[in-house]
């Protein structure tokens, strides 16, 4: 299916298809401690599942998630995932969030993740896109061969974000430097 493909190709855009930077300093990241809740409207607790994930594209390691909610990407720790769908990047942002209502707001599109690991990616004048795994933990669709590794049924919200992560967060760095 094209969808799969079209979907990561989206992100990809909309990231500058750079790859995710290497951490300059040898990060400490308290992968333990959960985010404060301090705003109304944040995310509960128990929003994801975290477990030890595995990401292989092409057969070769590619994320790692940690069940303390630490994520590597080729060995280099992009930050810190929380139950409540919080990313805390090595910078400390916050702003990639997955909310209550399963949406992930990004500028120009609307990214949701359903429970049962679907990601569909709305935007103007374009068909909704869709990525999801199939039984075995392979993503359908076009892209690179991809799968997960210790995905269980309340897991696969997780592995899609775990997945679109590295995208979502070249996306908003590129944001930044505009």
């Amino acid at each position: 299916m094209k969808t799969g493909a079209l979907l990561l190709a989206a992100v990809a855009l909309l990231g500058a298809c750079t790859p995710a930077p290497r951490p300059s300093i040898s990060p400490v990241v308290d992968a333990a401690a959960e985010p404060p809740v301090s705003a109304v409207g944040e995310p509960p607790d128990g929003l994801l599942v975290l477990a030890d994930l595995r990401v292989l594209q092409r057969g070769e390691p590619y994320l790692t998630l940690y069940r303390n909610g630490l994520l590597t990407q080729a060995g280099d720790v992009l930050g810190t995932l929380h139950s409540s769908g919080v990313f805390v990047a090595l910078d400390g942002d916050r702003s990639l969030v997955l909310k209550a209502d399963g949406t992930v707001p990004i500028p120009e599109a609307t990214l949701v993740l359903s429970p049962e690991g679907t990601a569909t990616l709305q935007m103007p004048g374009v068909p909704p896109q869709k990525l999801s795994f199939d039984a075995e933990g392979r993503l359908v669709g076009d892209g690179p061969e991809t799968r997960v590794e210790g995905m269980a049924p309340d897991t696969r919200r997780t592995a899609m974000f775990v997945i679109l992560l590295p995208d979502l967060l070249r996306f908003r760095r590129h944001r930044r430097i505009e």
